[in-house]
């Protein structure tokens, strides 16, 4: 026995003498060290199994040493000379090497023609960089890229769609196109032309073309032994001798991500699931109650639910719904159904008149793709590149289940995330439908939003986007805007015949003109930069024979705390109140107790309604069924605007009619809409809210 455990001692040191031992850090995925350490992700997966579904802070993982590795037949050198014999890695493109090793991407494939129509795992690149560059002439089915050019020009001036272009090119296309960069111009007809061919879409799977194609995966792979280690867009796969069962149809020509929807009216097995086919109307509460599991459980065996439940689809369900495995510990409560919806009072005019009938579309303009907010390893990875991004994904997360509330209500509606390009100037949609909106949340820069020129009617709806209207196109901006927060605020006080003073730590408080404009003989006062007043400066500005609204205008929170504390030491003397102009300037609890917002009963505008206790709570009960958290504020967002959008879509008038006409209220949100000029409306519902010490929050306007 001693033996034994010495030998495989000793193997386990050597093993590990040629590999790196890597000590996990909170925070980071397989994929962020596979790119610290320059090698794919399944490399680290072949050393590490479980890695492949959890990796843990503390722990540590195998990461193959690159300078030990080697190959019976090649050596890899790379160095400022060039390249020779490196061998690609799965998962790495012509672009990624193109910058790793300091040469565009048309010096990379003139050295190297046999990577021109694909790079693949296996493949042995060299890189002389002494040799001169060579203009190439583009061969039949090939486009070289040339300055100014873009994806959708390209795909115009060849006759194909967008979709179609980049389908072909995946493996290789990055943000921008370089130029120089040889693009494959996939035949016009290469989707449907050949009943034995298929030239494989991004988002493909083998599981669904092998039942697409009627064949197991093995039987795929063997006549496509290119793809067993990788299945890519652009790769075009023997399917013959198999009944098609759907016929995929080329997207028309925009820049559009669409997925496709197969029916299958066959049941299949695959170990303790069967596939079911999504019925018209169905939901993701409904689906989670046939299937006998949580929603969240529903969601691990279809990720693809998360983007959208649409009828046709096929999923895997349970095979016995009475015997089926629980995957996490949520269950549901079976008295429990889907989100109750006010229909009562302001919404009446929006559920009387809805229409069941006629299908609409619903898009949403994002920066990631349907298949990357599906992937929870994707989203992990976008969210570790860029924290801002969780937002989004909140948001889309809130969405969903206002999707799922719709279906409820036996609306019919087609879902479809566009992923957002910087490098595109114009969006096409082409719908089906007679009614459509686009929304669009949370844009960083509006200079980059896209102009949207569509086939049918659609409405765009900005999220704290800050975008403008075109003339195809009205915009409807569904949050108030900071501006009408302040003028809302500062109307209200200029008819209470108080004195205002106005409190900064600025030399000029931010908001002075504005505060002026509507309140001529409004007093302004400077406190120091921890918030303190100057001697008896507060005594001398405040009136004893009238209300007194203190406006503090400042952004620090020792500014707010040693002001308030200065000021409920004259509530003895003076009646006093507090005023905030902007709902963001509302310090977190964790920081500031809100006895004081009690004791000087502060005054403040607030886009969220928090007063609506029982459709918050059912809201945030069903979230956390699903999500196994409580919703954020952009969650709340994205409930509330999807739902709203939604019906609007669903009257017998047009979007624009229902603004008009009916102003609507949701758990946290009330959507009062005003035309501020021909092509764009503004939200005006906001909620003028004040703190009292004996009935919490009260709204006073």
């Amino acid at each position: 026995m001693l033996i034994i455990v010495l030998v495989f001692g000793f193997n386990l040191a050597i093993a590990q003498q040629d590999n790196i031992v890597h000590s996990i850090q909170k925070g980071e995925s397989v994929y962020q060290i596979s790119r610290q350490y320059g090698v794919s992700v399944n490399a680290i997966f072949d050393l590490n199994p479980g890695s492949r579904d959890v990796i843990y802070a503390g722990r540590t993982l195998l990461i193959p040493n690159t300078s030990n590795s080697s190959t019976p037949t090649t050596t890899s050198q790379v160095n400022s000379n060039g390249v020779s014999n490196y061998e690609v890695q799965r998962g790495e493109t012509k672009s990624g090497l193109s910058r790793r090793f300091g040469v565009s991407i048309a010096m990379l494939e003139q050295q190297n023609p046999h990577i021109v129509n694909m790079l693949q795992a296996g493949h042995i690149i060299n890189v002389d960089k002494s040799i001169t560059e060579v203009k190439r002439a583009a061969q039949p089915g090939e486009h070289i890229v040339v300055k100014g050019e873009t994806l959708w020009g390209i795909a115009r001036q060849n006759g194909i769609s967008l979709a179609q272009l980049e389908a072909a090119n995946s493996s290789q296309l990055s943000e921008f196109l370089q130029i120089g960069q040889t693009l494959i111009i996939p035949d016009k007809n290469s989707v449907t032309t050949n009943p034995d061919e298929y030239l494989v879409q991004r988002g493909d799977t083998k599981f669904e073309l092998a039942r697409r194609f009627n064949m197991t995966i093995a039987e795929l792979e063997a006549k496509n032994p290119q793809i067993v280690e990788m299945l890519m867009a652009g790769h075009r796969l023997d399917v013959s001798k198999s009944a098609v069962i759907t016929t995929i149809t080329t997207p028309s020509d925009n820049n559009v991500e669409t997925t496709s929807i197969e029916t299958n009216n066959q049941t299949s097995s695959d170990g303790d699931y069967i596939e079911y086919t999504i019925q018209p109307q169905e939901t993701l509460y409904g689906l989670s109650r046939k299937a006998g599991i949580s929603m969240e459980d529903l969601l691990v065996l279809n990720p693809s639910l998360r983007v959208a439940v649409n009828k046709g689809d096929v999923i895997k369900m349970p095979r016995d719904p009475n015997q089926a495995s629980t995957f996490t510990e949520t269950t549901f409560d079976n008295s429990t159904n889907e989100i109750e919806i006010n229909t009562s009072n302001r919404n009446a005019p929006l559920y009387a008149n809805l229409n069941s009938e006629s299908a609409t579309g619903l898009y949403f303009y994002t920066p990631f793709s349907s298949q990357e907010l599906s992937s929870p390893e994707e989203r992990q990875n976008m969210v570790n590149a860029d924290p801002d991004k969780q937002f989004y994904i909140d948001f889309f997360q809130g969405a969903q289940i206002a999707i799922d509330s719709a279906k409820a209500l036996n609306l019919d509606f087609d879902v479809t995330l566009i992923k957002k390009n910087i490098a595109k100037s114009k969006l096409e949609i082409t719908s089906t439908h007679q009614k459509n909106a686009l929304l669009i949340p949370f844009l960083e820069n509006a200079s980059h939003y896209p102009v949207v020129v569509s086939n049918e009617n659609i409405s765009v709806i900005d999220i704290e986007s800050n975008i403008t209207s075109t003339d195809s196109t009205k915009v409807y901006k569904s949050i108030p805007s900071d501006e009408f927060q302040k003028i809302k605020t500062l109307n209200y006080l200029a008819l209470q015949n108080a004195r205002v003073i106005v409190v900064s730590n600025l030399e000029e408080a931010k908001n002075k003109t504005l505060i002026q404009s509507i309140i001529p003989d409004a007093k302004f006062l400077k406190v120091d930069n921890s918030g303190n007043f100057s001697q008896n400066a507060l005594d001398n500005t405040l009136s004893t024979n009238k209300p007194n609204f203190v406006i503090l205008d400042s952004e620090k929170t020792s500014v707010f705390l040693n002001s308030t504390t200065a000021l409920m030491s004259k509530l003895s003397t003076y009646n006093v109140q507090l005023v905030l102009l902007e709902s963001a300037l509302l310090p977190k609890q964790n920081q500031v107790s809100d006895m004081r917002f009690r004791v000087l009963k502060l005054i403040f505008p607030s886009v969220l309604d928090p007063q609506n206790k029982k459709d918050i709570n059912e809201f945030e009960r069903s979230y956390d069924d699903v999500f196994g958290i409580k919703p954020s504020k952009h969650a709340i967002l994205g409930f509330d605007i999807t739902l709203d959008v939604l019906l609007r879509l669903s009257q017998d008038s047009s979007f624009e009619n229902t603004v008009n006409n009916i102003v609507s209220e949701h758990p946290h949100l009330r959507f009062e809409y005003k035309k501020s000029d021909e092509s764009n409306y503004s939200n005006t519902g906001l909620h003028l809210l004040q703190y009292n010490s004996n009935e919490g929050l009260i709204e006073i306007d």
